[in-house]
């Protein structure tokens, strides 16, 4: 990685810097980046005289992808670009329902909570496809690269179902930078910490002719072993071009590489600790305590590929058409199991997205249809002889009235779901429906209120779940307030308690509800973040896996300084996890206590072109785990650079 670094400074010193971003937006998190650089081929004469460009009758203007829902939670990129972020998880640290079931150790697939739900239950996209692994309906957001992301969606849960082939309850959706710069364009973001932790991402961007646009993005993590088995290395490669048929025709061909070996050593075996002499010295916060699986490794293969057209058949309207195909590859070494050495499996996706819209006076009629054919089958131990191959169709249509001159809008959405799973001598089919309706009121400029209500059926319910929300949002310059109050009923909330050492749980169905609050404030250059979020259980039976209460507030110097040559952002962040009950295969249910950390951070942009990046995490050092039983890190500093570069 010192190797990675030298290039990186060498290849800098080359680069000639502009003092210009395509991208830059408002810090606000409910404002979505739609800026885009018109591409002409005016020439301007060398003079001073010239104050415009003009452009040619025949310049053309790319079409962007847009947010699936005009209602969503939208954190723009300007919320993360200042945050010492390690991966694509930690990008949605700011939404107020957010709760992470962090493993500890870097790079292991952490568990995201939103809304209440984790692994299941959420619908991942990637600029509108599913990204989900089709065989474990989750998705590890390590694999998913966090410098290709412009914008985070976050639907409303009453309209959580309505996306994707599956109806799970939540839908996150990663848009993914798309601009056009009339010079070549490019990135690289590095960061490193202990244990020889590194990340380096490159990107670049141009025009190969004035209707073609290519870019590309490589990114590496890696990181050495603490405790036994931890180490990991992360390759992922993206690659588009992007194709200007004309202003009403976008048409863009995708490619996303994934290559990753991570060890999963199961978390501290306690049990083998309570047997080792005190003379040792040994409890689970040594690196030397043993692990439960110490050969244990998953390596992940992934190729996908895309076709997108992004177009405006007539005035009002948007069309957003993908075909795609996703192939996914895991392999287990050294597992061990009665039956089983070393598992391999691989699920292969092919799949149809339209997503258009048209827009009238008064109105707005939305449809989504999706269309996928998946088959998973187990490519070592042959002899276990397990293959599933599923259909999955579904039509969405919404239906909206613009009132007030748009500031009043009802809106009725529905989604019927076929369901075809042809399992080695067993078929099934399924026809699942669901209904909702919501209101987006914009009382003032800055002040919103949300409502909404659905229904609907899905593959693993007992009966239908029922979403309800109730949302205020409030902003301005200096002053954020984001207030969300959801409940959900009928939907997998756990597994039922089991004697400590049992592996296995029988699910638990029941009633969610909670509470998110985001509360901004800025005065002068003094800045204040608040992020908290309470669970409600009507149930004392129910295991729900998110925390009674969570809690996360900063303390910031934040704003222009030096001739506005320097954006700085720097002070400190406490977190607060409250009391929580947590599942695990190995250990059956445990209650963990409260913990707390306290973290140092700096990130300051130089003239709008370099951000350099450092944090203290762990202050105080203190010694805690979030999940059963993966210690968290003690102190560390770790430190970086993001720096845009034009040619």
């Amino acid at each position: 990685m010192l190797k990675q670094l030298s290039a990186l400074i060498l290849f800098s010193s080359f680069v000639f810097p502009q003092n210009s971003d395509s991208l830059l937006i408002q810090n606000n998190q409910n404002n979505f980046d739609s800026s885009f650089t018109a591409i002409t081929d005016t020439l301007v004469s060398d003079t001073t005289k010239v104050k415009e460009t003009i452009a040619k009758a025949d310049t053309l203007i790319p079409i962007q992808g847009q947010p699936l829902s005009d209602v969503s939670t939208i954190i723009s990129r300007n919320t993360f670009l200042f945050e010492n972020y390690r991966y694509t998880g930690d990008l949605l640290r700011s939404f107020n329902l957010n709760f992470i079931k962090d493993l500890g150790f870097v790079g292991y697939p952490n568990e995201t909570f939103i809304y209440g739900v984790g692994n299941n239950a959420i619908s991942y996209m990637l600029d509108g496809v599913l990204w989900n692994n089709r065989y474990t309906n989750s998705l590890d957001l390590n694999l998913v690269q966090s410098e290709d992301i412009d914008s985070i969606e976050i639907v409303p849960s009453p309209r959580g179902f309505l996306y994707g082939p599956y109806n799970n309850p939540v839908t996150v959706n990663f848009i993914t930078r798309d601009f056009i710069v009339p010079v070549p364009y490019a990135r690289i973001k590095y960061y490193q910490g202990p244990d020889a932790e590194a990340m380096i991402d490159g990107r670049f961007s141009a025009l190969l002719a004035k209707r073609w646009n290519l870019s590309f993005e490589v990114t590496n993590r890696s990181i050495d072993s603490t405790y036994t088995n931890t180490e990991f290395s992360f390759w992922n490669v993206n690659a588009k071009l992007k194709y200007f048929l004309s202003n009403s025709v976008n048409i863009t061909g995708w490619y996303y590489y994934v290559d990753t070996k991570q060890g999963l050593n199961g978390g501290v075996n306690v049990d083998s600790i309570a047997n080792i002499p005190a003379s040792y010295n040994i409890d689970m916060y040594s690196p030397e305590a043993p692990v439960l699986y110490p050969n244990q490794k998953l390596d992940v293969l992934q190729n996908n590929f895309g076709l997108r057209t992004l177009a405006k058949p007539f005035d009002g309207s948007k069309l957003d058409l993908s075909l795609y195909y996703k192939y996914e590859q895991n392999t287990f070494v050294g597992y061990k199991s009665e039956f089983i050495s070393t598992p391999q499996f691989e699920n292969e996706t092919f799949g149809v997205l339209l997503n258009g819209e048209q827009m009238f006076s008064i109105a707005k009629i939305g449809v989504i249809i999706n269309y996928e054919n998946s088959s998973i089958n187990y490519l070592d131990p042959p002899s276990l002889g397990y293959s599933r191959d599923e259909n999955l169709f579904s039509v969405t249509p919404t239906a909206s009235l613009l009132l007030l001159n748009g500031k009043l809008i009802p809106s009725v959405f529905y989604k019927y779901l076929w369901s075809e799973y042809v399992i080695p001598g067993r078929m099934r089919y399924e026809n699942l429906s669901g209904l909702g309706v919501d209101l987006n009121y914009n009382i003032f400029q800055n002040l919103k209120i949300y409502g909404g209500y659905s229904e609907y059926e899905c593959l693993s319910c007992q009966e239908s779940v029922k979403n309800a929300e109730v949302a205020i949002n409030y902003e301005n310059q200096n002053f954020l307030m984001d207030l969300k109050w959801f409940k959900r009923s009928n939907i997998y909330v756990g597994e039922k308690p089991l004697p400590r050492g049992y592996s296995i749980a029988h699910p638990e169905f029941g009633n969610l509800s909670g509470l998110g609050l985001n509360f901004n404030y800025k005065v002068w250059y003094l800045l204040f973040e608040t992020n908290t979020s309470f669970y409600f259980n009507p149930q004392e039976d129910k295991i729900y896996g998110v925390p009674e209460v969570s809690f996360i507030g900063g303390a910031f110097i934040d704003g222009y300084f030096f001739d506005d040559n320097l954006n700085l952002k720097t002070g400190f962040r406490f977190y607060y996890t409250g009391s929580n009950n947590v599942f695990t295969k190995k250990w059956g249910v445990d209650n963990v206590s409260p913990t707390n950390k306290l973290d140092f951070t700096l990130a300051g942009e130089i003239k709008k072109v370099a951000i350099f990046y450092f944090i203290w995490e762990n202050l105080y050092y203190n010694q805690y785990y979030i999940t059963p039983y993966y210690p968290m890190p003690d102190g560390n500093i770790r430190f970086g650079i993001a720096w845009e570069l034009f040619n």
